[in-house]
């Protein structure tokens, strides 16, 4: 089939290319949900064809989850990085606040790619789901690093809970539009309310 845009491909080799796709998806999947990003949209913004993306990902379900897989390593690497900065000792609620400012930054990066599981989970690929209920497995562990935590009964149940309330509150803040000025208050209400699972009050 003849092409009908006039946009110029660059020749890429296989490595460059694969990445230039990659890139144009994740930057697609930020602004529309999984069912609202067509092939050929991420084919044109990648300057490449929808032949090509299908060579590299195979699918489009394919290249989604190869876009998640992406932004869940760059933001493990981000907070892994930014807990280094703070230095080994740092005490563990700066060590975690940290983290919930780079989850912020990653939350309104990710805008509709982030929201979309939240709003319409049956509008993705099943296999995203796995994705998510594997990271979140890691962030509970790597909670238990970060505040050495032992394997008391209900300490799971507390971080299970925190990361609940994290994400529903960042939900909430982009539904605001991400105002700058509620950052600091989102992150001390996360504090406190991992603090508030893991030293429940004696009500019932």
């Amino acid at each position: 089939m003849p092409r009908t845009d006039r946009r110029p491909r660059q020749r890429l080799g296989e490595d460059a290319r694969r990445q230039a796709i990659l890139r144009a998806a994740g930057e697609a999947f930020s602004r529309a949900g999984y069912d609202q990003v067509s092939v050929d949209q991420v084919a044109e913004a990648a300057g490449a064809s929808q032949a090509l993306v299908h060579r590299y990902f195979g699918s489009k379900s394919s290249l989604y989850l190869a876009v998640v897989e992406a932004a869940v390593a760059r933001l493990l690497d981000r907070q892994r990085a930014a807990d280094a900065a703070l230095g080994p000792r740092a005490p563990a609620r700066d060590r975690l606040a940290a983290s919930i400012r780079v989850y912020l930054d990653t939350v309104k990066e990710w805008g509709a790619g982030w929201r979309g599981p939240f709003l319409a989970p049956s509008g993705e690929p099943a296999e995203a789901a796995a994705i998510r209920l594997r990271i979140r497995q890691t962030y509970v562990r790597l909670l238990h690093e970060v505040l050495e935590l032992d394997d008391a009964e209900g300490v799971d149940y507390a971080l299970h809970g925190y990361l609940g309330f994290l994400d529903a509150a960042c939900l909430a803040w982009s539904k605001a539009g991400y105002p700058d000025s509620h950052r600091r208050l989102l992150t001390n209400q996360a504090l406190s309310a991992l603090d508030s699972a893991l030293h429940p009050s004696t009500l019932v």
